[in-house]
C-alpha cells in the first residue's frame, strides 16, 4: 500500500502551519514539527514494516543536522531546525537534500524582497521559503 497522499497531506499541514505560525507569531511550535515527525516515521513503519523506519528517519537527522551549525551560531531559530527535520521524516534522505536546496535558493529570493518591502531588520521568517522548498523537493525527489 502507498502512502504518497498521506505523506503529502502531512507536508502540507507542517508546511502551511509553519508558514502562518512564523509570520504570525515569529515562532514554530513544537507540537505541530513533533507530530509531524511523528507521523513521517509511523508512515514509514507502515508503508514497509521496520525497514521503513530508515529513510524518514535518516530524513530526520539529516534535516535537523544541516540547520545545526546555523542554530547555534544565531543564523536561524530552532522552529526553522525542527521544521525541515520533521520534512526530512517525510522526504526520506533523497528529498531532504532537496528541500535544503530549494528552501535555501527560494530563502535568498524570500530575503531580497523582505529587504525591499521592509527594510533592513532583524527579524526575518524563515519558515515559509523552507516550507516551499520542503514541498517543491516531494514531486522531484
Amino acid at each position: 500500500m502507498s502512502f504518497w497522499a498521506v505523506r503529502l497531506g502531512v507536508l502540507v499541514v507542517l508546511a502551511a502551519g509553519a508558514t502562518y505560525w512564523d509570520m504570525r507569531f515569529r515562532r514554530v511550535p513544537d507540537a505541530l514539527t513533533v507530530s509531524c515527525a511523528l507521523a513521517g516515521l509511523l508512515i514509514g513503519g507502515l508503508e514497509k514494516g521496520g525497514a521503513g523506519l530508515l529513510p524518514p528517519a535518516a530524513g530526520l537527522v539529516l534535516g535537523g543536522g544541516v540547520f545545526l551549525p546555523f542554530v547555534i551560531l544565531g543564523y536561524v531559530g530552532a522552529g526553522d531546525l525542527k521544521l525541515l527535520a520533521a520534512a526530512g521524516s517525510l522526504l526520506g534522505p533523497a528529498g531532504t537534500v532537496w528541500a535544503v536546496l530549494f528552501g535555501s535558493v527560494l530563502g535568498g529570493v524570500w530575503a531580497l524582497a523582505w529587504l525591499a518591502v521592509r527594510g533592513r531588520g532583524r527579524w526575518l521568517p524563515y519558515a515559509p521559503p523552507l516550507a516551499a522548498g520542503a514541498l517543491a523537493s516531494f514531486f522531484v525527489a
